[in-house]
């Protein structure tokens, strides 16, 4: 009986690291620098964006206004020019996920131009060419 018992709960635990791996990790990511003190919102040494125009005092990422970002693609090993990356975001409370921008890569960066209907957490995914490359989390506020 006793092996039963354990067999079970050695399924159960299999069963549900297998569920939370799918699941979205919904923690806001953490911002890092440059050397030049830019801050930026993506995943260090991969993908980046920086604010290039508000003020300074303002959220990144308002609710109901739009803004311009630097892109950086920052993997120093991957060529990206030519081709075209597409970035979408998926609202945490809603589901709804909208297409934010789609433009083409040129010297491992672009400049982006978008905003977010609703305040929240939402989950930013980037495709380069179709693929999935990187995602992280972000609040708008």
């Amino acid at each position: 009986m006793k092996k039963i018992i354990g067999l079970l709960m050695l399924v159960g635990i299999l069963l549900s690291g297998c569920a939370d791996k799918d699941a979205p990790n919904w923690e806001v990511s953490p911002v890092f620098t440059d050397d030049n003190n830019k801050t930026f919102h993506g995943v260090e040494g991969k993908f980046g964006l920086f604010k290039a125009n508000g003020e300074p005092d303002e959220p990144e990422f308002s609710a109901g206004q739009g803004r311009l970002y630097d892109v950086y693609f920052l993997e120093s090993a991957a060529d990206f020019v030519g081709e075209r990356y597409k970035m979408t975001a998926t609202h945490k409370e809603s589901g709804k996920t909208v297409e934010l921008y789609e433009w083409d890569i040129s010297n491992a960066q672009s400049g982006a131009k978008f905003g977010f209907d609703e305040s929240g957490v939402w989950k930013i995914d980037v495709a380069v060419d179709d693929k999935p490359y990187t995602s992280f989390v972000i609040e708008v506020k």
